[in-house]
């Protein structure tokens, strides 16, 4: 099976690291590709974003609907071996969870950063608390798991990802590169399983939440951190597509200033 992995080598003199960006659900890496990407390549750590089978250029779209989370892990698997070294994986919703199952399942990475993640607990409770606090939200995500992503309100989608509504133009591009929905996939990460590794098992680890995330409320980021022994960061001004928000830098500069201090010994941004 052909995987896409984009790469950008570092700007500058090689990191101790390199770095796994994983997208979540409907997305594939191009959701990196403007922002993360270059961002953390120009901070001398070779970045790569993969898209998980199914997603974005890699093979397997016509099964989306029925890959596993196990398959995802699968791939991480690949890339990580692909890449070489030590690998720290940044995963974003969806790709937070495999990233989680992939240690589960004996996976090795140097570091994690669960950013807007399904929580170790599974997706059920975020659901629950959707379905009280924005049932039109919960009912277009319904939709799309039984028919297919043009067929929902797209408005309501963007309110409940994004902080501020795209222009025109912008959202017509993200309407175009999302994909079909991994309903398998996503039927695992509500919890029903065990989905993530003990917390003493864990590489270090970097939580980055936002405080108006319709996707994963701050309780769940925060039972994260706890579960972890982690104190998540909470961005004020950000919903659920950090990567895509206004302020993305913001927790870019929070991701790259963790990179550094953890595995450069360095206590300063670059």
């Amino acid at each position: 099976m052909q995987l896409e992995l984009l790469s950008r080598p570092s700007g500058g003199p090689q990191r101790s690291v390199s770095i796994l960006l994983v997208h979540g659900i409907c997305l594939g890496a191009w959701v990196w590709e403007t922002n993360f990407l270059p961002y953390l390549a120009e901070r001398g750590f070779s970045t790569h974003a993969l898209s998980l089978r199914g997603h974005g250029t890699s093979d397997g779209r016509a099964q989306i609907r029925h890959w596993r989370l196990k398959d995802f892990a699968a791939d991480l698997e690949w890339a990580i071996k692909r890449i070489g070294g030590r690998v720290v994986v940044v995963g974003h919703s969806m790709g937070g969870g495999v990233a989680q199952h992939y240690l589960l399942r004996g996976g090795k990475a140097a570091g994690l950063v669960l950013m807007a993640s399904a929580p170790p607990h599974g997706l059920l409770r975020a659901s629950m608390a959707m379905y009280h606090r924005n049932p039109a939200l919960w009912d277009e995500l319904s939709r799309v798991r039984f028919t297919s992503v043009r067929n929902v309100d797209w408005e309501i989608i963007e309110r409940g990802m994004l902080s501020h509504p795209q222009s025109g133009e912008k959202r017509e591009q993200l309407i175009r590169q999302m994909g079909e929905p991994a309903v398998a996939a996503s039927f695992d990460l509500m919890g029903w399983r065990p989905i993530a590794p003990f917390p003493w098992a864990t590489p270090p680890m970097l939580v980055i939440g936002g405080e108006k995330d319709e996707f994963i409320p701050t309780l769940d980021v925060q039972l994260t951190g706890v579960y972890y022994g982690v104190r998540p960061v909470m961005l004020k001004d950000c919903a659920h597509a950090i990567m895509l928000e206004s302020t993305w830098q913001e927790a870019a500069g929070h991701l790259c200033n963790w990179l550094i201090t953890t595995f450069e010994g360095e206590g300063r941004r670059r």
